[in-house]
């Protein structure tokens, strides 16, 4: 079956979200450190980890957290503190969100085969279109993204999600659309059960403390090791 459409998850499938979120918090609780916060640099790695296992990847609180972690007491010095954190993110952000290797050169050689690119995310669409113009990946794919601005039905793998980027593309039936993402059950299973092909990103998953990655069931259509694997995909299905 021919591939005309694909649809992309952005962190963890186009770009390295984790790595660049290790990296930036790293600088921010560095930075807090420079400025007094009383633990080592191996102190703010540990609760760093913690923080994100136990309040997700997006917390805006992350280092408002880290500080009381830390024992600072008073509102004003955690208030401080937090910002210090914060605005050190903000500028080593840019600095390290980067796509994964064969990212540009993969979408180009998909575009030139006339097959259309979409994006759907869960994050807002215009904080997607930050990632999308940080790393250039956003001529590939002008208008055609949507995120999880308003209602949890917009959001993967709620079917309305799949449906909204199938209508962006101005298709009436999911044949011959591949979604293409990290998480096994919002992009998977979520896009399998609305009817696309689907792909793993298996380069991509985060894994849960005890997973094997060789392990990790999906029932994906096909497995990418790496992103540039796609080209091989779409060319078994002209």
């Amino acid at each position: 079956m021919p591939i005309e459409a694909i649809v992309f998850d952005v962190d963890n499938t186009l770009v390295d979200h984790v790595k660049m979120k290790f990296q930036c918090a790293y600088a921010g609780m560095d930075k807090m450190i420079e400025r007094g916060l009383p633990i080592t640099k191996e102190d703010a790695r540990r609760i760093l980890a913690e923080l994100f296992r136990n309040y997700g990847w997006e917390d805006p609180l992350l280092f408002w957290h880290a500080a009381e972690v830390a024992g600072v007491k008073k509102d004003v010095d955690i208030e401080r503190f937090a910002q210090i954190g914060k605005t050190t993110y903000r500028k080593k952000q840019r600095d390290h969100l980067k796509p994964y290797e064969g990212v540009p050169e993969t979408l180009a050689h998909l575009r030139d085969r006339k097959i259309q690119l979409a994006i759907l995310s869960d994050a807002p669409r215009l904080k997607v279109f930050d990632r999308l113009c940080d790393i250039d990946l956003e001529p590939f794919f002008e208008n055609n993204v949507v995120g999880g601005d308003y209602e949890d039905k917009y959001k993967k793998p709620h079917p309305d999600a799949f449906r909204k980027v199938l209508l962006l593309l101005g298709r009436e039936s999911p044949e011959n659309v591949m979604m293409v993402g990290d998480n096994p059950i919002r992009d998977i299973m979520g896009a399998r059960n609305f009817g696309f092909t689907t792909a793993f990103a298996k380069y991509g998953y985060v894994l849960q403390p005890g997973e094997d990655i060789n392990t990790v069931k999906t029932r994906a259509d096909y497995v990418l090791e790496q992103f540039p694997d796609l080209v091989a995909i779409v060319e078994k299905n002209p």
